[in-house]
């Protein structure tokens, strides 16, 4: 079910589980044009994990040495973008529409490097309106450890209100 490559610390590509992508586009012709996964996974390639509807979806991030501070150490803004690249598939999947992070905020709990070898990204859904989601997520390196939280005030976009996708 899970076909993605990870060889040693590096996550080669991501493909969805057929029943995700189907999931995904549920949202109807608004989600013509949709690319899933999005191109920033090409830069962040990632693992799915799990996804349960209405509860969770969890991804694995590679960590790399491209990551690294001088100090080798991951930069946090690095996680910042594995909770976005988990985020926002996740905010799209509950929602059935599209979506768009309103903010995001991180606390950072331990440090990691390449020597942890990867981290798992869980969202969870806190809250959910007609027009907004609050997620919550956690980063846990390889041994288990918590090493990050966050949560995200997504906004669910109006598709009427948006212009069509481009035609390919």
């Amino acid at each position: 079910m899970i076909k993605s490559v990870l060889s040693g610390n590096k996550i080669e590509k991501m493909v969805l589980p057929e029943e995700l992508m189907k999931e995904m586009m549920k949202g109807g012709s608004i989600m013509e044009g949709a690319q899933f996964p999005p191109n920033v996974f090409q830069m962040v390639p990632s693992e799915f994990i799990e996804y349960k509807k209405g509860k969770h979806l969890k991804l694995r991030f590679a960590l790399k040495e491209d990551y690294n501070n001088p100090f080798h150490i991951t930069f946090g803004g690095i996680y910042g973008m594995f909770f976005d690249a988990t985020f926002g598939p996740f905010s799209g999947l509950e929602a059935e529409k599209p979506t768009s992070s309103l903010d995001m905020n991180i606390t950072y709990l331990k440090s990691t490097s390449v020597q942890d070898k990867y981290v798992d990204i869980t969202a969870r859904v806190v809250s959910k309106s007609k027009s907004y989601l609050l997620i919550h997520g956690e980063a846990h390196k390889s041994s288990g450890d918590l090493v990050a939280t966050s949560t995200s005030r997504m906004i669910i976009m109006d598709p009427s209100r948006m212009a069509p996708p481009p035609k390919t």
